[in-house]
């Protein structure tokens, strides 16, 4: 049997919906979580020098994507043909390009975009970028029977899911106060992350997870 382990730092984030899937899929793994403050003395071991990193008895694979991919063909998440694969890819970079929009922004890089700028570029992701781009997110689910593709779970339900919790939690950590909860404002998406946390699997995997804020 197959060992496995996710490298993180301390945070749900980005590697969440590894965790995720892992847990979906009934597999044990070791969740490895390192503090920033180590970061410089890990990097050099991870391929790229970047995280999160699934290592897959003894090989250390990279990308949020290519590994969702891996595991979500591994559990039958991945799509029945080429056109339902492609789909799921599709939405999965989307969700992944609006995490990079939303952490430049939410994180406070003031010194990049200077006091002014800064507030111009939180307040369009607030009122512009994020609830425009749910919208488009939300119509596909209510074209496809309350997934996003063709009617049936998938992991990109599951990215989703983790990222809907994430921003939220990155909200929060930079104390920008928001008019409640994304999600909650587009019903086809809330009923889907209620739908995936209401998994067995997840649920039990939500339960026991360290507490971060982010």
């Amino acid at each position: 049997m197959s060992s496995y382990k996710v490298h993180y730092f301390n945070y749900r984030a980005r590697a969440e919906v590894i965790r995720f899937l892992l847990s979906y899929g009934g597999v044990n793994f070791d969740d490895i979580r390192f503090e920033e403050d180590v970061w410089p003395k890990i990097k050099p071991t991870m391929p790229f020098g970047k995280v999160p990193v699934l290592e897959v008895d003894g090989e250390k694979y990279s990308h949020t994507i290519a590994i969702c991919n891996f595991l979500g063909e591994k559990f039958n998440l991945a799509g029945s043909n080429e056109i339902e694969k492609m789909q799921i890819q599709t939405a999965a970079l989307f969700i992944y390009d609006l995490i990079g929009i939303t952490e430049d922004v939410s994180y406070g890089y003031k010194d990049s975009f200077g006091e002014e700028n800064y507030q111009k570029e939180l307040n369009k992701l607030i009122s512009e970028t994020i609830p425009a781009s749910l919208e488009r997110f939300d119509d596909i689910v209510a074209k496809n029977n309350g997934y996003f593709i063709n009617g049936k779970l998938s992991w990109v339900d599951l990215y989703f899911t983790s990222v809907a919790d994430y921003f939220q939690g990155l909200f929060d950590w930079a104390e920008i106060k928001l008019d409640g909860n994304f999600v909650d404002k587009h019903k086809n998406l809330k009923n889907l992350r209620d739908k995936v946390l209401a998994i067995e699997s997840i649920k039990n995997w939500v339960g026991k997870r360290p507490v971060t804020i982010v």
